[in-house]
């Protein structure tokens, strides 16, 4: 291997869970490694005073009975400190989680120079899906045995550095000497590998390649027929029956092409998703939202730092090395992500953002939240092309509900703005003292609603006078001054008409929301009231009241449908198991602790059958996931929830089964959905029957998206034949059966006649 000419140690613990001080080290590993050489190898289990958790033993397989006879980690800590060594660099893979945990258990690494190899992956690997071990050691063919035990975690990683000093010793001059700047300005790991980074640059690396256009959808169904332009009118909205092939877009966009005369605003819920499986036509324009775009005077102010933390050193190199037009042209992974949103991102008043609204063409891409806000203000340039000839397309319109919400309500992340409070001394006092009001206020509760009482506390009185102070500086970026301007609308928001709400999501990050109670009179208003309005929404489906008022006039377009085999077999979740399919299976299952019950009752019976089992909150997030699950060969069950599936992207032709447990309701308990009920007399046929039939629709036409030609849906909810709304579900979902099954049901219900 060709590794740094440093001393350094790589380590990597295996715990009971993520949170220091509640959850405990059971094992410890490292590897020394000296000019070049490993000189010493260590590994021990050690004893705790709880239970390991049934999952945590099935992700490590390290058993109680292992424990037994093992010294606790407390009695240790001079060995382990002895195996670590004073004069080191730490290494390791997400190293800034093990250097938490081993801090908790009173080895304290805090003050020792260390360096991530994940950050480090992203930084060499742009082109990767994923910088997860587990995927990295399978890409990369890296010896990772065993995974999830410590020391052979500790292999893998030792290979991965070996890796990533390989493709640094590629970097032409130019990247190299960026790598050298920036990492000299940086914390004293990253430092130390500056210095013993190659004199000259190497011979370079694939990577630096343009990646190619999407290619043009090679599905034969033609979803869209040339638009009705003489439609143009705000009496009416027009609903236009979506359909499940992966075209859909496509070919609206070049069906809107040839209609030169009308200015096409095409809205789609996640642009970026729908950009990068797109092939948009030359003539039309993506219009980013600012979240997506960068602000130069953050970027530049940003690059001409004297001293750079560790994620913004690697983010700043990614900057100078690519100049990124947006955010999806760089690889931005962990803190940087919060750097981007809280400092770096434009705001709805930048340049950047504003001056794509500047001659436009006829064909537009936007995401819903931009199209919702900018309509709402007469001064965005963006109206300039609606005074003309002009019409408003909602791709995926199931989902104005929840965008709508997003967009004329108010969001802020205190990741980000603890992001943006780097090296501002006034504004990170601040967000301490948010910090501080938010654990006063919601009072442990995962998620708490703010009342009137709230409002009135001394302390809101305090942050917001404080808030006051901050928005009157000039010097903040824009993208910061948004976020506090959101935080504003949020701590002065009134109750009447409007939910406001803290939410702990997972490892103690909060959120802030505020949302209006209805978005129908809002949607009225601002858009069906005042502009040529199409809704593609799941054909069939009874009028979205809280989208589309009954006051609304509206005509429907019906298109030709793409229909894929469903079957609706007697079988449970235990027969899948007990007879596995081949090739990838996709399995939606609506509760996150049924997935983790799965996960620890059959992922080793399935292993010893040849099928990898990966299951949703067992390890990473989506876009790990997502890379694993193409990944791998052979037979893989992938378990994830029907609300993570809807956002999911996987190649073509990848998948072969799609399998729903159980019919994914909306949970009653969520916060607008429980208060959005009570504009209904029978909430559950009136509102949540509809949500649930425009859901399962959204989940067909994402499998359609990276299904094998022949992949399947099997639906395995009993409700479908039991309950009466169950078949009412059952008929609407029998619209999509391919020709062959819809006429076997017939002869089914012919011969029992």
């Amino acid at each position: 291997m060709k590794l740094p000419k440093l001393s350094f140690t790589v380590l990597d613990t295996e715990t009971t869970g993520f949170v220091p001080k509640a959850n405990r080290i059971i094992e410890f590993a490292s590897v020394q490694v000296k000019n070049g050489k490993v000189t010493h190898e260590y590994e021990h289990l050690y004893s705790i005073d709880e239970d390991i958790p049934p999952h945590v033993q099935v992700i490590t397989r390290i058993r109680p009975d292992m424990l037994n006879g093992q010294p606790p980690l407390m009695e240790q800590r001079e060995e382990i400190w002895n195996h670590i060594g004073d004069e080191t660099l730490i290494v390791g893979q997400n190293v800034s989680f093990d250097i938490g945990m081993l801090k908790a258990e009173r080895i304290d690494l805090t003050d020792k120079p260390w360096v991530d190899t994940s950050m480090l992956a992203s930084l060499v690997y742009p082109e990767l899906a994923s910088y997860s071990l587990g995927y990295l050691s399978q890409v990369l063919e890296l010896n990772h045995e065993p995974a999830h035990r410590a020391l052979g975690d500790v292999h893998a990683t030792l290979e991965l550095l070996s890796k990533i000093w390989e493709r640094l010793y590629d970097l032409p001059d130019e990247k190299l000497n960026i790598v050298k700047d920036i990492f000299g300005k940086s914390s004293e790991g990253y430092r130390m590998l500056a210095k013993v980074l190659p004199e000259k640059g190497g011979k370079g690396v694939l990577w630096e390649e343009k990646a190619c256009r999407p290619e043009p959808c090679r599905r034969t169904t033609c979803c869209v027929s040339r638009l009705d332009s003489a439609h143009r009118d705000t009496s009416t909205v027009t609903i236009l029956e979506d359909t499940l092939s992966p075209c859909t877009l496509e070919s609206l966009m070049s069906s809107c092409a040839q209609d030169t005369a009308t200015v096409h605003w095409i809205a789609v819920k996640n642009l970026e998703a729908a950009v990068e499986r797109t092939n948009v036509p030359e003539d039309a324009r993506v219009l980013y939202p600012p979240f997506l775009l960068p602000e130069q005077k953050a970027v530049d102010a940003l690059l001409k730092q004297d001293f750079f933390t560790a994620d913004e050193a690697t983010l700043a190199i990614k900057l100078r090395w690519f100049s990124p037009a947006t955010r999806e042209d760089i690889a931005l992974h962990g803190d940087e992500k919060d750097i981007w949103s809280g400092r770096l991102a434009a705001s709805e008043h930048s340049p950047v953002y504003l001056e794509q609204f500047q001659n436009l063409p006829a064909t537009l891409l936007l995401d819903h939240r931009q199209l919702l806000r900018f309509i709402t203000d007469n001064a965005h340039p963006a109206h300039a092309g609606m005074q003309k000839n002009s019409a408003i397309i909602i791709d995926d319109a199931s989902m104005l509900e929840d965008t709508a919400t997003k967009a004329y309500g108010h969001f802020c992340a205190v990741t980000s703005l603890r992001a943006a409070a780097e090296r501002d001394a006034p504004l990170t006092s601040f967000v301490d003292l948010l910090e501080i009001w938010i654990e006063k206020v919601r009072s442990s509760e995962d998620i708490h609603f703010l009342e009137e009482q709230d409002f009135g506390l001394p302390e809101t009185k305090g942050l917001r006078e404080k808030l006051d102070l901050l928005l009157e500086r000039h010097d903040l970026p824009d993208r910061t001054v948004e976020q506090l301007q959101n935080l504003y609308g949020i701590l002065h928001a009134s109750l009447k008409g409007n939910l406001v709400w803290i939410e702990e999501q997972r490892r103690g990050s909060a959120v802030l929301h505020a949302a209006p109670e209805n978005i129908a009179h809002l949607l009225t208003l601002h858009l069906y009231k005042k502009h040529s309005t199409t809704l593609l929404l799941p054909p069939h489906i009874d009028p979205l009241t809280e989208i589309l008022p009954v006051e609304i006039h509206h005509k429907i377009t019906s298109q030709e449908q793409e229909h894929l085999p469903i079957h609706f077999p007697d079988r449970t979740l235990s027969d899948l198991f007990a007879d596995p399919p081949t090739g990838k299976t996709i399995v939606l299952i609506s509760s996150k602790r049924m997935i983790e019950d799965l996960f620890v009752r059959y992922t080793e019976p399935l292993e010893q059958r040849g099928t990898t089992l990966l299951c949703q909150g067992m390890g990473g997030g989506l876009g790990r996931m997502q890379a694993e699950f193409a990944a791998l060969d052979g037979a893989v069950i992938w378990l994830l929830t029907p609300w993570m599936y809807e956002g999911v992207e996987l190649p073509e032709n990848l998948a072969h089964h799609l399998i729903i447990d159980s019919l994914p309701f909306d949970h009653p308990s969520d916060v607008l959905i429980k208060a959005r009920s009570t504009h209904f007399e029978n909430a559950f046929t009136g509102y949540m029957i509809p949500r649930l039939k425009c859901r399962l629709f959204r989940l067909l036409r994402t499998f359609c998206r990276h299904k094998t030609e022949r992949g399947d849906v099997h639906i395995l909810d009993k409700r479908l034949e039991q309950k009466r709304y169950g078949k009412d579900v059952k008929q609407f979902l029998e619209q999509f059966q391919e020709e062959e099954k819809r006429e076997m049901r017939n002869g089914e219900q012919m011969s029992l006649l």
